[in-house]
């Protein structure tokens, strides 16, 4: 199973996604991306993150960020930051998460997870060409 980032979340359609493959989204993700149905800058684009984000909560069950998750935040993100590695703290709780589960991170920006890849798989995502 692989773990998929908000960035990829955000516009889900416009990147592959092997149908053999199973997927999990993080509660964590699902938070960013409740915020950004919030911070909408007029209505129209509000509707259109609401029904993006309707559309996520009726594709994934959101795993949850658990006692585990935050055991395994603790190990990648103290692991990242002795060597000195610049860490985003969300990106840090969804490698932590996914260390917990053992599952790779599916990701627009690798170098956002580039830190955690002594404990995580990270794998690039991949947009949909024009003839998918």
């Amino acid at each position: 199973m692989i773990l998929v980032d908000t960035d990829v979340l955000i516009d889900l359609d416009r990147y592959s996604i092997d149908p053999g493959q199973r997927y999990a989204a993080s509660v964590l993700s699902r938070a960013e991306l409740e915020l950004g149905v919030h911070r909408a800058p007029n209505q129209v684009e509000y509707q259109l993150r609401r029904a993006r984000l309707t559309v996520l909560d009726d594709t994934f069950d959101w795993l949850p960020f658990d006692r585990a998750a935050s055991t395994g935040y603790g190990v990648v993100a103290g692991a990242a930051s002795v060597t000195g590695a610049r860490l985003r703290n969300k990106d840090a709780l969804l490698a932590g998460q996914a260390y917990s589960l053992g599952l790779a991170v599916l990701t627009r920006n690798i170098d956002d997870f580039a830190p955690f890849t002594a404990y995580v798989q990270v794998l690039p995502a991949q947009p949909v060409s024009a003839g998918e």
